[in-house]
């Protein structure tokens, strides 16, 4: 495990891609090491050079004295050539090693994630700001510790060469470079807050680029033409953020100007301090020509190349703080366990339950009682908002921070592991996930861990009503669906619902949850899948959530939730009787229906399509 729960800080910049890879992290650093000193032996190979051409041209020296000059010199140069080409290739190495490593245990992390953590706008934005680019910060960061050292060296060799030569123009140039160090680091803190302050304009607007350029959406983008609107919206908040990053980046750049003015003044002073020496004779000219390009490259370096390298390292320290506050936050040690398929009950009791969203003071469940039993089909009904959902949320285990209890057989559901919790039920949600692969490995999914042939997925297809849809697909159960593969073919919105539906057929859960999933079906079509899933779930339990009461009469007990609490409980025909909140939704609901005979068959005019999203304002 590379990344666990601690505070990570500058030491971590070199530990972390040691324990992802020593190997690569050891070239990286004796690449940078050599190269560090290369400047270094670059003046005194210059020096001697041309010292010895001097000696030449004046008859002090022989021809063949220039020969290890010159040899020092074009090693030096085919190892700058050779070198960049090499760790070019080596880097690209090292970044597919990084991001087998990194990425998957970060996918395991947000995996592990208690829910509240994903439906938390300020967490979403953590989540954003340190998930997508964990492999190539983690690596970028120990670059920039190695571009520290290497100049460094660098300057250190420049600075000893020169204080063997003007020891007081060495020691001002150590001490120069401090303040421009520190102008440097405050800078990336300055440049981290920016991007940390506009993280949550980034989504906003990678959320609409998405809805402006997205297959799902084309639709409605021509039907309704709102692509111009929200154009401007997307340009709106992008140019905000460009502005206001381009405010902080004006800033920085400005004090860093001013720090290359005075980088640029000291090496004029240093060359004039080695002009007397020079002069006297005290330094030879190979020497000074020499040094002085070391110290103008140096210059060069201190302007620029070291306040981009601190000012990245600042923004990296930054990011370290973000990954801590990430890896603080709680997860589920066994969310990644797979499904206890034994699992199996005689009773789900909610007994007293209150609930809440994290950050909201509201109460969608209050106090709240009723009992599941095996083997009975249930239905949830009420207005949007009376916690139907949320129910399911908590049978599920997706949420875990609330009052009372809900015990399976007088076990309460807190003290079940998550492989227990996943093996309880399987559940078809109105937004179910839509798969880009094969109809096969689509309804393969809600079976992976337990024994299935062709034949089990073949059979739910067939209950779920997808007999049809899969005749037609060129090549049946194993045609990909979407657009994303070569050959894929996409299906109707009824039709993803019915592999939805299929998925939670094949599994072997004891309870299986259905939450408003045939939205995208008529009603003589909901009616006939409803049908079919109660058919085939005898022997389970079975819980329906669905705005059309109609589906209702399958179940044998109906729970009328309002305010948080059970209004009602019983049958259709003893609710109905009761003359109460079902009775009246019911009745309400039957008069959108105006059928008339034609031709034998009766023709649905008007519908009205609910939805029972529960909406959780985080704070």
């Amino acid at each position: 495990m590379i990344l666990t729960k601690k505070k990570y800080g500058i030491p971590d910049m070199i530990i972390l891609p040691f324990k992802v890879s020593p190997f690569y992290s050891a070239v990286f650093a004796v690449q940078r090491i050599v190269s560090g000193l290369m400047p270094t032996f670059t003046i005194f190979a210059t020096a001697k050079f041309i010292n010895t051409a001097t000696a030449i041209l004046n008859k002090e020296a022989e021809l063949r004295d220039i020969y290890v000059p010159i040899a020092l010199l074009a090693g030096i140069m085919l190892y700058w050539v050779v070198i960049g080409v090499l760790m070019e290739f080596v880097g690209c190495r090292a970044n597919i090693v990084f991001r087998k490593k990194l990425r998957p245990e970060m996918a395991e992390k947000r995996a592990r994630l208690e829910y509240r953590h994903i439906e938390n706008q300020d967490t979403a934005d953590l989540i954003n700001r340190v998930c997508p680019v964990i492999d190539t910060t983690v690596k970028d960061m120990y670059m920039r510790i190695l571009d520290i050292a290497e100049n460094l060296i660098y300057a250190a060799g420049i600075i000893i060469a020169l204080f063997t030569q003007v020891w007081w123009v060495a020691l001002l140039l150590a001490a120069l470079g401090v303040p421009i160090l520190i102008i440097a680091t405050k800078a990336g803190e300055r440049s981290y807050e920016a991007d940390r302050e506009m993280s949550k304009i980034d989504r906003r607007t990678w959320y609409l680029s998405d809805v402006l350029k997205s297959r799902e959406a084309v639709e409605e983008r021509s039907v309704y033409g709102y692509s111009d609107r929200l154009n401007g919206q997307f340009a709106e908040k992008y140019e905000y953020a460009r502005k206001f990053r381009l405010k902080v980046s004006a800033k920085n750049f400005v004090k860093q100007k001013m720090g290359g003015i005075i980088t640029t003044m000291l090496s004029t002073v240093v060359m004039f301090a080695m002009l007397p020496p020079v002069i006297q004779g005290k330094i030879d000219i190979g020497m000074f020509i020499g040094m002085m390009g070391g110290v103008f490259s140096l210059s060069g370096k201190l302007s620029w190349g070291v306040n981009w390298i601190i000012e990245d390292l600042a923004r990296k320290k930054e990011y370290l703080r973000d990954l801590t506050e990430f890896m603080k936050l709680d997860e589920h040690e066994d969310a990644n366990a797979l499904p206890d398929r034994s699992v199996d009950f005689r009773k789900i009791e909610f007994r007293n339950v209150s609930f809440r969203y994290p950050g909201t003071e509201k109460l969608i469940l209050d106090n709240i009682s009723f009992v599941i039993e095996s083997g009975k089909h249930y239905a949830f009904v009420g207005v949007n908002g009376a916690g139907k959902t949320t129910v399911t949320k908590l049978i599920t285990g997706l949420y875990s921070n609330y009052e009372g209890e809900i015990l399976v057989d007088g076990r309460p559901l807190r003290s079940m592991s998550q492989a227990e919790i996943k093996g309880l039920s399987s559940v078809v949600y109105q937004d179910f996930a839509k798969y880009y692969i094969s109809m096969c490995d689509n309804i393969a999914l809600g079976c992976l861990n337990q024994e299935y042939d062709r034949a089990d997925i073949e059979n739910a297809a067939e209950l779920a009503g997808l007999s049809d849809t899969i005749a037609r697909l060129p090549d049946g159960l194993d045609t990909p669906l979407g657009k994303i593969q070569e050959k894929g073919l996409d299906i109707s919105g009824g039709e993803w619902q019915r592999v939805a539906m299929a998925r939670s057929i094949v599994s072997s859960a004891p309870l299986r949850i259905l939450d408003e999933p045939t939205a995208s079906l008529d009603p003589v079509s909901e009616s006939m899948v409803y049908r079919k899933f109660e058919q085939i779930s005898k022997g389970k339990t079975t819980i329906f959530i669905s705005h059309r009461l109609g589906s209702t009469r399958l179940a044998d007990v109906i729970y009328v939730i309002a305010d948080g609490r059970i209004a009602e409980s019983g049958s259709h025909e003893e609710l109905m009787e009761k003359n109460g909140i079902y009775a009246e939704m019911f009745r309400a609901q039957a008069e959108w229906y105006k059928t008339e005979e034609a031709g034998g068959h009766l023709h649905e005019t008007e519908w009205p399509q609910m939805d029972d999203t529960e909406v959780a304002v985080n704070a």
